[in-house]
């Protein structure tokens, strides 16, 4: 089941107020709120107020999206409690992670040893909290690839830890596919976009430009429970999301999938 949503940082400038005023105006049924401008961590009566909203308005927090990066702190437990508290002041059931900030072609068996020690406690944190985490799939970390995201998630051996899937724009539309099949089983959250990469600039085309694309996506993702967020406006406008969003919840609609 799909449930259709919205990332808040895609609208860094505006307020919570306004983002959830967006979401339910448009049809949308859920938000992941960023930690760096909307929710900072450890701000417990800036997320209580944004839960109520949340309550208020029929709308379901997909998730709490961090910038905690794996690798870059040397108290790991201790800088990741005020996540995991305004996670549960949130009643964000999913947290966002980041891999660190080295492609998965870059890490050497020590660097990798340490991530995945890491990555073992901060989920056996999360399980106790009864939250859990998926890490960011994206370029320029270590889930830059799904078959080493796959032996990550694998080499941990928590199911407190698991994956966001979206495509990525560095890559063919054959691979998405296949990271798409590959990661499916392990992923909670879908980020949203049609972007490519063009000689090194990158494109970002409204999503209608990557209909066919993401029908495919949806069809292999279409088994499991899955909020579908989306990351960025083409023209980074709270006032295109309506156009935006009436696309997702046309092809929620068409494969029948829709919450």
């Amino acid at each position: 089941m799909f449930r259709t949503g919205l990332v808040s940082i895609s609208f860094r400038k505006n307020t919570a107020e306004e983002i959830v005023a967006a979401v339910r105006s448009c049809g949308l049924r859920s938000i992941e709120w960023g930690s760096d401008v909307h929710v900072p961590p450890d701000e417990k009566q800036k997320a209580l107020e944004v839960r109520a909203m949340m309550q208020a308005n029929g709308l379901q927090t997909a998730a709490y999206g961090s910038y905690y990066r794996l690798g870059e702190s040397t108290d790991p437990e201790k800088d990741f409690a005020p996540y995991l508290r305004t996670a549960q002041w949130l009643d964000a059931p999913v947290i966002r992670i980041w891999a660190g900030r080295q492609g998965s072609s870059e890490l050497d068996g020590a660097a990798l040893d340490r991530l995945t020690g890491e990555a073992r406690r901060l989920a056996h944190m999360a399980e106790e909290s009864g939250v859990r985490l998926s890490l960011e799939c994206h370029p320029n970390t270590l889930t830059d690839d799904a078959e080493a995201s796959l032996r990550f998630l694998r080499a941990v051996g928590s199911p407190f830890l698991t994956m966001y899937w979206q495509p990525n724009q560095n890559r063919s539309p054959e691979y998405n596919l296949q990271a798409a099949k590959l990661l499916a089983p392990f992923t909670t959250n879908l980020h949203v976009f049609s972007w490519e990469m063009d000689h090194g600039e990158l494109l970002r085309f409204p999503l209608r430009h990557h209909s066919d694309r993401w029908q495919q996506y949806l069809q292999i993702f279409g088994g499991g429970d899955h909020a579908l967020l989306l990351e960025f406006m083409h023209d980074d406008r709270i006032e295109t999301l309506p156009e935006t969003a009436a696309t997702l919840l046309e092809w929620t609609t068409a494969c029948g999938a829709a919450d």
